[in-house]
C-alpha cells in the first residue's frame, strides 16, 4: 500500500496532510501558550 501514482490524487493527498499538519501546529501552539502561562501559587492555610 504505497501513495497513489495518478498526479491528482497524490496532490489531493499532499494538500490535505499538509492542512492536517497546520491545524495540529497551531492546536499544539496553543496548549504550550496555556502550559507557560504563569500559574496561581498554591494557597496555603495559616
Amino acid at each position: 500500500m504505497g501513495s497513489p501514482q495518478d498526479p491528482r490524487t497524490r496532490r489531493k493527498q499532499r494538500l490535505r496532510r499538509a492542512k492536517k499538519n497546520l491545524e495540529w501546529e497551531l492546536k499544539r501552539e496553543r496548549e504550550n501558550a496555556a502550559a507557560a502561562a504563569p500559574k496561581t501559587p498554591p494557597k496555603t492555610a495559616i
